[in-house]
This record gives structure tokens, C-alpha cells and sequence, in this order.
């Protein structure tokens, strides 16, 4: 029975590779996406299949908003987990761990599922720095991604910024996209 459910599993993922490209996105272009951008705590974590997928799912307690429906509380999902023993990871998905602080670009799904846009390029950190100020990071995906412009393969660079300079960049690209 195992075998068959892994036969079937492996079939099923072997559609997905080839369908998965990141395209390269700014903060202002993440910003026009997104369905929601929040920041919040991590504040429980489980797997759970939907079809062939194995997703892991995070409770965030929102903190703040600057785009989407104002909750206390909403769930993420990301593609990837372990459970009953099976394990699927994607390139790409970020790790979010419990307890950690994050600001979050999200996008709803036809399926209703909230998603990371543009994987770990939705997930900035956020952390004290030396003087006490809260400062929003991400590193560079190792992943190649795709100009959206030129279509041509390019590198990530990483990100960092104090709070402050994040939400007056959010403020401005929604106040852009809006017009």
C-alpha cells in the first residue's frame, strides 16, 4: 500500500517540476501582487495533505496590515512536509520557524489556501539590531530566477532594511498601484 501511495505521489510531483519558475520580483512588484502583506508571529505549525501535496501550515497572529482583510489570526501554507512518514520538499519554499516574527507578502489561491508570494522572497525576518532598531531581512534565493522584463536567468540578492523604510516602501507602492 505504502509503495502504491509513493508511485502515485511521485507521478503526481512529476507534472509539478517543470511548471515551477520564480520570477524575480521587487518589493514594489510583491507589493502589487499580493493579497495580503501582514506582519505577524508564528504561532503553531503542521503538515496536511490536499491531494497528492503534503503542505505545511502556519498559524500567524497578526501584529499589523497594510493590505487584505484585517484578522487577529490567519493560516499560510506552504508546499513541502512531512507526514505519515512521506516527506516532499520544493525549491525555493521558505522555513518558517515558530515563535519567529516575519513580515509577509501572501497571495490567495484559487483553492482558497493563502501562499508566500514569490516563495522566500514574500518572507522578511525581522530582528533587533545592535541600536534596538527592528530591521526586516531576506536573504538571496539560491534559486535562479527569471527577469520578468528580459526573461533571462538572474540571481537574487538579499535584502535588508530597517521597519520603518519597509513600511514607507509598502505605503508607496500600494499608494502607486492604486492610482
Amino acid at each position: 500500500m505504502q509503495r502504491i501511495r509513493l508511485g502515485i505521489l511521485l507521478a503526481a510531483m512529476a507534472g509539478l517540476g517543470p511548471a515551477t519558475t520564480l520570477e524575480q520580483l521587487s518589493l514594489e512588484q510583491m507589493a502589487g501582487r499580493a493579497t495580503a502583506i501582514v506582519r505577524g508571529r508564528i504561532t503553531a505549525t503542521w503538515c496536511a495533505a490536499r491531494g497528492p501535496l503534503i503542505y505545511t501550515h502556519y498559524r500567524i497572529q497578526v501584529s499589523d496590515h497594510w493590505k487584505g482583510p484585517v484578522a487577529s489570526e490567519m493560516e499560510v501554507v506552504v508546499p513541502g512536509g512531512t507526514l505519515g512518514g512521506l516527506r516532499q520538499s520544493f525549491a525555493g519554499t521558505p522555513k518558517l520557524r515558530e515563535g519567529n516574527e516575519y513580515v509577509l507578502f501572501l497571495w490567495r489561491g484559487p483553492s482558497g489556501l493563502t501562499h508566500i508570494l514569490g516563495f522566500t522572497q514574500g518572507v522578511f525576518d525581522l530582528k533587533r539590531d545592535a541600536a534596538g532598531e527592528l530591521v526586516a531581512a531576506r536573504a538571496a534565493a539560491p534559486e535562479v530566477m527569471l527577469d520578468p522584463a528580459s526573461g533571462r536567468p538572474v540571481g537574487d540578492v538579499p535584502l535588508r532594511l530597517r521597519l520603518d523604510d519597509l513600511d514607507r516602501r509598502i505605503r508607496a507602492a500600494l499608494a502607486a498601484s492604486a492610482r
